[in-house]
């Protein structure tokens, strides 16, 4: 099957420009990028998609499955431009990201076995599945930029803000005993290229076991992962915004493939000429953006982040209607 079958000359060029917008967006907020490329491939490419899935013969294959396994591919090259510059700058926790993976890898093998396992062999409705996903991000997310809003109120009425202070003693007795792959409760400190400090505690219970969670959505909606990675890291584990970013995208380079690889395995399709556009893009931008991030402040990162989020929950919603109405332009 030839890679560029069916493409106009615009193709190129909006799946290009596409491709320039997952790159700035997806290493800014350390996610994979699906929160944008699958909602741009289903309601931008339809038509595109559906010459596909003709091209392949297969009659149980819709166009939802193709852009989602499409929009993993598109994130691997993303997330390694990101990764690659993010290493440049310093701000990777690798202690923390290699914890993280071990449990994110196992949970987007688990995402993709359940997608082409379950949801392909079986006339089941898993609506409820989405439902729960969609209502629980809507529900973190409207909570998390209400504390975001509040935060900035007080700073602005010069309420004084309580800081938390690291007891490195307590902690250094609470492990002293205990070999180092046993300790729940990492002291990190980190300096990036440009002399910037970050001094925190990363809690690694029960964040790295709630990373599997984060991996199996990843894999199922083509999401990447960060999604759930990057609440996880901050919230849960305790990173500042800025490292919870570049760890994220570094997870998700090396999450990605095992996913995406076993969903092709076991009979999935991926655009070939679509990943070469948006690649084409993401490699330009993924790289430059993580130059700037030490100038956008947490709270716009995190905010920026929420409202990404709520766009995630809102996409899910849109396929329940879509299987529930028949809407083949968003299954």
């Amino acid at each position: 099957m030839e890679i560029f079958a069916g493409f106009e000359w615009w193709h190129y060029l909006l799946l290009f420009v596409a491709g320039l917008i997952s790159g700035t967006i997806s290493p800014t907020f350390g996610i994979g990028g699906g929160l944008l490329n699958v909602p741009i491939l289903l309601i931008g490419f339809p038509a595109l998609l559906d010459k596909f899935v003709s091209a392949t013969g297969d009659p149980n294959l819709k166009i939802g499955d193709v852009a989602t396994v499409t929009s993993l591919g598109v994130i691997i090259i993303t997330a390694l431009s990101g990764s690659i510059s993010y290493i440049r700058e310093k701000l990777i926790d690798f202690r923390v990201a290699i914890t993280f993976m071990i449990f994110a890898i196992p949970g987007a093998i688990s995402g993709a076995l359940f997608s082409n396992l379950f949801i392909k062999k079986q006339s089941i409705d898993i609506d409820l599945y989405q439902i729960i996903f969609a209502v629980t991000m809507l529900l973190i997310a409207g909570y998390k930029i209400t504390t975001i809003i509040i935060g900035w109120s007080k700073k602005k009425r010069g309420v004084p803000v309580k800081e938390k202070i690291i007891n490195k003693i307590e902690i250094a007795e609470s492990q002293k005993d205990k070999p180092w792959w046993l300790h729940t409760i990492l002291l990190r400190k980190l300096e990036d290229k440009r002399g910037t400090k970050f001094e925190y505690k990363a809690k690694l219970l029960p964040g790295v076991l709630i990373a599997t969670f984060g991996g199996f959505i990843g894999s199922l909606l083509g999401l990447g992962g960060g999604v759930i990675y990057v609440p996880i890291l901050t919230m849960g584990l305790g990173l500042p915004a800025t490292v919870a970013t570049a760890t994220s995208t570094f997870t998700i380079l090396f999450a990605t493939p095992f996913g995406l690889g076993l969903r092709l395995i076991l009979g999935s399709y991926i655009h070939w000429g679509i990943v070469i556009c948006m690649a084409a893009g993401t490699l330009i931008t993924a790289n430059i953006v993580p130059r700037f991030l030490h100038k956008i402040k947490s709270e716009a990162i995190l905010t920026g982040f929420w409202f990404l989020a709520i766009f995630a929950a809102v996409r899910v919603l849109l396929n329940v209607l879509a299987r529930i109405y028949g809407w083949d332009i968003l299954l």
